[in-house]
């Protein structure tokens, strides 16, 4: 770690570091990427240090864990704010930051992951987004080890990806409750609670703002069941308004 500009450390296919990423961008904080494979010996030192990513080094310190990378980037640079100004408003934001990072966001990889298991060329591919195509024959080669690790860390059974369906579906009920209609979940203006809903969600929608270029996405049943519901509008209308254009 050092002085210099902050390094974001993540994993570029990963919505929670999709989180962070569009944070930096947001604020227009100049920074470095350092995009791992799962599975490589960087990443593996990271997960035996008991870290997780995306990890920002800022200032001196690292920091991991998303919502504790804005909280940091909202003290360093408090303009343009994801919190919002008055007490209350921001309350409501946080409470809906932490809903989607403490669960929504671990449904919505266990829904992708459990419905992409079988499609071995597009899981290689996603997980060695931003990598090029040596790291895709390397992950595919290792794809059947990966997945009991990926199973055993995460808890993936047929029963969970059940609960996680509902869990998404509520999501997205949520989504639109909370905005009744308006362009925003809180507030008039573009929050961290948008941008967390956003981010997380982003394999409903397979945004083409994503700065990386994915793999095209197979047939999902449960992303097929949800086609039609309002809050996926939402999404990719928040990508599309906030998010910008490709970086690369």
């Amino acid at each position: 770690m050092s002085d210099g500009p902050p390094v974001l450390w993540q994993y570029s296919f990963s919505n929670y570091n999709e989180k962070a990423r569009w944070a930096l961008d947001f604020k227009g904080i100049p920074h470095r990427r350092r995009s791992l494979l799962p599975g490589s010996p960087r990443a593996m030192a990271f997960s035996r240090r008991g870290g997780t990513l995306p990890v920002v080094d800022l200032d001196g310190e690292r920091i991991v864990d998303s919502t504790r990378i804005i909280e940091a980037l909202e003290a360093r640079q408090p303009e343009p704010a994801l919190y919002p100004a008055d007490p209350e408003v921001r309350r409501k934001a946080l409470e809906i930051e932490a809903f989607f990072t403490d669960s929504i966001g671990h449904d919505m990889r266990r829904v992708g992951f459990w419905e992409g298991r079988d499609e071995r060329a597009f899981m290689a591919a996603f997980l060695a987004t931003d990598h090029g195509a040596a790291a895709r024959v390397q992950m595919r080669a290792i794809l059947p080890v990966a997945w009991q690790y990926v199973v055993r860390r995460y808890g993936f059974d047929e029963e969970s990806f059940e609960r996680s369906k509902g869990a998404l579906v509520g999501a997205l009920d949520r989504i639109e409750a909370e905005r009744a209609g308006a362009d925003y979940l809180v507030g008039d203006e573009f929050t961290v609670a948008d941008l967390t809903a956003a981010a997380l969600l982003y394999p409903l929608v397979w945004p083409p703002e994503f700065q990386y270029e994915l793999p095209e996405v197979p047939h999902s049943d449960f992303r097929e069941s949800v086609r039609d519901h309002p809050a996926r509008a939402w999404i990719s209308e928040t990508w599309r308004r906030h998010r910008g254009s490709r970086r690369r």
